[in-house]
């Protein structure tokens, strides 16, 4: 849990219980008020003698000061946010759900911070309306969460609820915890977008990942272009998909061509949301959906193999993300396109559960 956010949290309950202002604080202990909003905003915690000063000040330990009381403590909320979906977990102690919900994307690089706010604050206000904030302890786990100053911006967003306890950082970092825990490989992440990351011990190394302009296969959205692409091809006598343009056009309940301007402004997960027609095409015998699954498995491999020249050799690959949950369909297109032997595990647990996990690292 973040040192300067517990020390700010403290600092403001303890000037909020004296009844006192800010700059009524700062004049007390002749600091500036912006000193002490800085301090109550967790941007820093201040010099050893100021905060044995101030400890003297309100009549507490120095350790009061510096450590969260998890006494009060009695549930643990887990956020997976992603750029298709959120989801979100409100458990007990012992990790009993309480109650789940699941909203739309929250990646802050999509689709802004202020929109990432409000998809949090509306998860929050349906999941824990009846219960005191102060007793929950929160991980939040997004996708773009550590870009930039992202890390820091949702941190104090959720400290500004009044939540017990707060700590935020990547999807990545749920997922890691569901798919590897403490153990070394590969967790390969295929949602909307895809990456992987190769652990050993403490450290990781990132393969792909880079967004949907520059991965070329192996996500939600490349299958939902490869799907797109094909009804298109069909349409203008290139070859292609007669069947997935029949899907597609049932899905949208227009012509396709009718539909481009509508399906360039829905973005990525606009377009994400056409990869369940290539499984679709594929269980009715569609050679060309074959090809689309064939030519993306095949991407992820070489993602997979690179990953696994920095392991040598290789545990185990754990495959997440919301592409997982066809492992049945996929697993046999992964066993063709490997070169070398390697252990495939796909997770079909909810990566939110690493959330709660990483959420009781707070206490």
């Amino acid at each position: 849990m973040d040192c300067k956010l517990v020390f700010g949290g403290n600092l403001k309950r303890l000037r909020k219980n004296r009844g006192l202002t800010r700059s009524q604080l700062a004049q007390q202990i002749n600091y500036s008020e912006k000193s002490v909003e800085k301090w109550e905003m967790g941007g820093c915690i201040p010099p050893v003698a100021t905060v044995c000063k101030l400890a003297a000040f309100f009549r507490v330990s120095v350790d009061a000061l510096l450590y969260a009381d998890t006494s009060q403590l009695r549930y643990l909320l887990g956020i997976d946010g992603g750029g298709t979906k959120t989801e979100l977990l409100l458990t007990d102690l012992s990790g009993n759900e309480v109650d789940r919900l699941i909203l739309g994307a929250s990646n802050p690089v999509d689709i802004g911070m202020e929109a990432t706010r409000q998809v949090l604050r509306e998860g929050i206000r349906q999941l824990c309306s009846s219960i005191d904030l102060r007793e929950v302890s929160v991980y939040a786990g997004l996708a773009g969460g550590i870009t930039g100053n992202n890390q820091e911006t949702v941190r104090l967003f959720l400290k500004s609820l009044g939540f017990g306890a707060v700590a935020s950082g990547s999807d990545v970092d749920t997922a890691l915890q569901v798919c590897l825990q403490s153990g070394d490989g590969i967790c390969l992440i295929m949602g909307t977008g895809v990456v992987a990351f190769a652990k050993r011990g403490e450290s990781r190394h990132r393969i792909a990942g880079w967004g949907y302009l520059l991965d070329k296969g192996g996500s939600g959205y490349n299958l939902g272009a490869d799907a797109l692409d094909s009804a298109l091809r069909h349409i203008d006598g290139r070859g292609g998909s007669p069947l997935l343009l029949r899907l597609i056009e049932q899905k949208l309940q227009k012509p396709l061509p009718d539909a481009i301007s509508q399906i360039y402004k829905s973005g990525k997960t606009g377009i994400s949301s056409y990869a369940p027609l290539v499984f679709e095409a594929l269980e009715q015998g569609d050679p060309e959906a074959e090809r689309i699954l064939a030519r993306n498995v095949q991407e992820v491999s070489r993602i997979i193999a690179a990953g696994c020249t920095y392991l040598e050799p290789c545990p185990k690959v754990a495959i997440c993300g919301g592409l997982a949950q066809e492992a049945n369909v996929l697993r046999p297109f992964f066993e063709a396109a490997l070169e070398s032997e390697v252990r495939l595990e796909f997770v079909t647990e909810p990566i939110v559960n690493g959330a709660i996990q990483l959420a009781r690292n707070n206490i």
